[in-house]
């Protein structure tokens, strides 16, 4: 009651100055500590500067269409344009927050636009965005003479083949805009001031989130599974090296226990993803798990930065590792 009469402008402003800065301890040590293969990103502070512009934009763009839309419409539509606008814009995000060079070359076995990014994180994978009816692949710099590139640039082909970058925003729009509408029902975003009603909404949605966090890892594994499967057709030898020379490079080969490997660990282990190269999955909606990291911007959601694959990594705050 003490903060009805403050302006929501000032409230969301302390809100998300707070909220960030209060992470920064935990930035560093992730920075510094977790998976660091021994070597320091030159550019940590740049991009993590660059990375708090891009997410702080986000967010005050999702509180300004509050503001401006919630009295008529309620809080999903401000939410749903948000996701779309993010979904659409997260080439230029990565490119960006990464702040270095970057150029676009051609693949004979990709169908689309690929970019070769200059990125000082090792663990920076790349992926497929969909931004404005064009399909694009990211691809570090450090992998240009990788012997596995080519099966790599198939698989991610057979992404874009497949719609799995749409099926996999379809699906998280769906979720997202779920949850918002049922915090909304309850009534948890109820206030006097129009800016306090963005905080519940943010701490609902974080919660939501830390859900998606739990449930969404196995689901992810079937996308994963379903491209391994295609690609084992292409080049099988190939493609089992490439398998195990990833999880080297990401650092990270999830967990002995299936349960925790459910869990926490969206890309499945080397041994499991052998094991499945010759059975294809029935059901598939993309790499939902990590994709929703970068499109939960769009739902105010404080543990965004703050996973165990992207803490203290800005570039992987927009483009967690991704197989």
């Amino acid at each position: 009651m003490h903060f009805i009469d403050i302006s929501s402008v000032s409230i969301i402003s302390v809100f998300i100055f707070l909220s960030i800065f209060l992470q920064l301890p935990f930035d560093i040590y992730g920075a510094k500590k977790l998976y660091s293969h021994g070597q320091k990103n030159s550019k940590w502070l740049v991009q993590w500067f660059r990375g708090i512009i891009a997410l702080s934009a986000c967010w005050a763009l999702l509180s300004f269409l509050i503001f401006l839309i919630q009295p008529r419409l309620g809080f999903c539509m401000p939410v749903l344009i948000t996701m779309i606008l993010i979904f659409q814009m997260h080439e230029k995000f990565i490119i960006f927050i990464n702040s270095d060079k970057y150029n676009h070359f051609d693949v004979r076995n990709f169908k689309g636009q690929s970019l070769l990014l200059n990125c000082s994180e090792n663990t920076f994978t790349g992926g497929v965005v969909y931004g404005f009816f064009k399909s694009t692949q990211i691809i570090p710099e450090s992998w240009s003479s990788s012997p596995y590139l080519k099966i790599e640039c198939f698989r991610r082909s057979l992404i874009i083949k497949n719609k799995f970058v749409i099926r996999s925003f379809v699906f998280l729009t769906f979720w997202n805009l779920l949850g918002v509408l049922l915090g909304e029902m309850q009534g948890l975003y109820y206030s006097e001031n129009i800016g306090i009603s963005i905080i519940y909404l943010s701490c609902w949605m974080t919660i939501w989130s830390f859900l998606a966090l739990i449930l969404m890892p196995r689901l992810s594994h079937s996308t994963v599974y379903a491209i391994d499967y295609l690609a084992n057709k292409y080049d099988s030898v190939r493609l089992k090296k490439w398998i195990n020379n990833f999880a080297e490079l990401i650092d990270e080969n999830g967990d002995k226990s299936k349960l925790v490997q459910s869990v926490f660990y969206p890309i499945p282990t080397v041994e499991n993803r052998i094991n499945s190269l010759n059975t294809s999955p029935s059901y598939c909606f993309g790499n939902i798990s990590r994709q929703n990291l970068f499109l939960s911007w769009g739902v105010f959601n404080l543990s965004c930065r703050s996973v165990h694959c992207n803490i203290g990594r800005p570039v992987l705050w927009a483009f967690p590792p991704s197989a």
